[in-house]
């Protein structure tokens, strides 16, 4: 039984195994990254809590974490310094999956990051499954309103790497 579902989302309990088969198809691909988009970010938040407690993987709020590595970094470093960071992050977590939440941080415009191409490149040494925190319509997904100077827009297939539609 789903421990941590919301329960305006009972459907999600399903794609926890979604997830799961999704990830078994990452083997030998070059990017092993998978993108949860759409729904609420509770909804995804939920996924990631339940994949994680079905076995062998690990959450990493990536937002409380990165930014916890970050504060003593001086703000005029922290550009070049997030890259370090976030792969030390990731190498301290020793799952086979590593789930990203709260990925927000990444899009902060001072640190001048790509987080798609950060996030794929990082999936070549380990399987990650990402919580997208932005809107995903179509073949398209983006993150804040295009009005705000933190937007970004991609389309999926030129992200390579694969999707989980709540």
């Amino acid at each position: 039984m789903p421990m941590s579902l919301p329960p305006e989302f009972p459907e999600l309990a399903y794609r926890v195994a979604d997830l799961g088969e999704i990830c078994s198809r990452l083997e030998g691909a070059h990017y092993r990254l998978v993108w949860v988009v759409g729904g609420t970010s509770s909804a995804r938040s939920a996924l990631l809590r339940e994949f994680v407690a079905s076995g062998g993987n690990k959450l990493l709020e990536l937002g409380k974490e990165l930014s916890a590595a970050l504060i003593d970094v001086a703000a005029s470093l922290r550009a070049a310094s997030i890259e370090d960071c976030f792969s030390e992050l990731l190498d301290r977590s020793p799952a086979s999956i590593l789930c990203l939440d709260h990925l927000e941080i990444l899009f902060e415009t001072s640190l001048r990051l790509n987080p798609v191409e950060l996030l794929k490149n990082s999936s070549r040494h380990r399987p990650l499954v990402a919580s997208w925190p932005g809107s995903a319509q179509g073949d398209r997904i983006a993150f804040a309103p295009e009005e705000h100077p933190s937007h970004r827009k991609y389309f999926r297939q030129e992200m390579e790497c694969q999707f989980l539609q709540l």
